[in-house]
């Protein structure tokens, strides 16, 4: 147990800074989705991985899912969904392609479900498809979701994302012009990875948020510059960061080099307006964190402890109504955050000597040593990573 540790790192307090600002000053607006969002304009900031590693502790960011989906795009370079099933990794899902050919698109959480609803099956430049001169009509695949739009890529798209992420990085096999460049050409002013190509856009399910990376090589250190079209902050955001720190470290041990700066810039930041019961939670962590790290300061962190436990002990013994009760759980929340608090330690990412395309792609689903390797992948380990809890939010489609 070090004090030194009881300390909100800076990845956390840009975090929920950023979050408290989009609360405070974003407007609210309409959007493809069918789920409104409060955005602001853009945003950025600066993570240096010599002094930290960049994943949040006010709540548990799956870092296994992280790891295996920047391999996916960035060193497999696939766009094939099925890969990441392979690995228990299904956070693409919504996103792809069905069997057919088709990729359907579902009424947000919380609609009215409508079995027998059909939509107009319409092709990559949105006009309708005909059966017997007439529109072509389509059914939802998903029990207990209503169907919302359907677009035809073609059966050759089937299980994947279409021409977008990985596909793309593998068509202009733009990972290997960045790995043989930091190795050769280090002091080259073009390596970098841009996933903005607009002519694949019309096969693409959903175009690339994270659309640039620049890489510069400077005093032994290789740092990158980021840049993201849009931002779901609350669900996207925390698996972005870590995942480009975590490129960033591959690149860097391919080529010899320390793992530097990271700039990153996000031109749309926003929070879905389904999100916020989760954002509360997370902030309330956030400001009772920054309460212990005072404490932790003024050598009063025990004495605080101490009194939290006694006060909860206290309060059960002669609790006699359900507001008394629940006044319990919200104080274990806080003391569990004590514990987090004073026996966290920094996370540290530790990399096999390896190529950037040798890195292994096969993920450990023991428990026991996923608590002591986040990551799942034994040549890329994150250790001493410890957190609050996992926060359930809403994904928009």
């Amino acid at each position: 147990m070090k004090l030194e540790n009881c300390v909100v790192r800076k990845w956390d307090i840009i975090y929920c800074e950023l979050l408290k600002l989009i609360l405070n000053e974003g407007e609210e607006t309409e959007n493809r989705t069918g789920v409104n969002a409060i955005r602001i304009g853009p945003f950025s900031f600066t993570l240096n991985l010599a002094d930290e590693f960049p994943i949040l502790e006010t709540k548990k960011v799956g870092v296994k899912n992280a790891t295996s989906e920047i391999q996916w795009i960035h060193q497999v370079q696939s766009n094939d969904v099925r890969w990441l099933h392979e690995r228990n990794n299904t956070i693409w899902d919504q996103w792809m392609i069905d069997k057919d050919g088709i990729y359907r698109e579902y009424e947000p959480e919380g609609s009215v479900y409508d079995k027998e609803k059909t939509v107009t099956l319409v092709d990559i430049n949105g006009k309708p498809l005909l059966k017997d001169r007439k529109p072509y009509q389509v059914e939802g695949l998903i029990e207990g979701k209503t169907i919302k739009s359907a677009k035809y890529y073609g059966e050759k798209w089937a299980y994947t994302i279409g021409a977008s992420y990985g596909w793309r990085n593998k068509r202009y096999q733009q990972s290997q012009d960045v790995n043989h460049k930091l190795i050769y050409t280090p002091n080259d002013r073009r390596i970098n990875i841009d996933l903005n190509q607009k002519a694949h856009d019309k096969e693409a399910v959903l175009p690339p948020c994270v659309w640039s990376v620049e890489f510069t090589v400077y005093k032994g250190t290789l740092n990158c510059c980021v840049h993201q079209r849009s931002a779901d902050v609350p669900v996207g955001l925390p698996f972005n960061v870590t995942q480009y720190a975590i490129l960033l470290a591959m690149f860097a041990k391919s080529a010899g080099l320390e793992p530097g700066v990271i700039e990153y810039s996000i031109a749309q930041p926003h929070i879905y307006v389904n999100q916020l019961e989760g954002i509360k939670t997370q902030l309330r962590r956030y400001e009772k964190m920054l309460d212990i790290e005072k404490e932790a300061k003024h050598n009063q962190v025990f004495e605080k402890y101490n009194d939290l436990a006694n006060k909860i002990a206290y309060i059960k013994m002669h609790a006699k109504n359900a507001e008394q009760l629940k006044e319990v759980a919200t104080l274990e929340d806080d003391l569990k955050l004590y514990k987090l608090m004073l026996e966290k330690e920094k996370p540290v990412i530790q990399l096999a000597n390896k190529d950037f395309f040798d890195f292994s792609t096969d993920f450990s689903n023991d428990k026991e040593y996923l608590k002591e390797n986040a990551t799942g992948n034994e040549d890329i380990k994150l250790l001493k990573y410890k957190s609050a809890p996992f926060i359930k939010l809403s994904v928009a489609q």
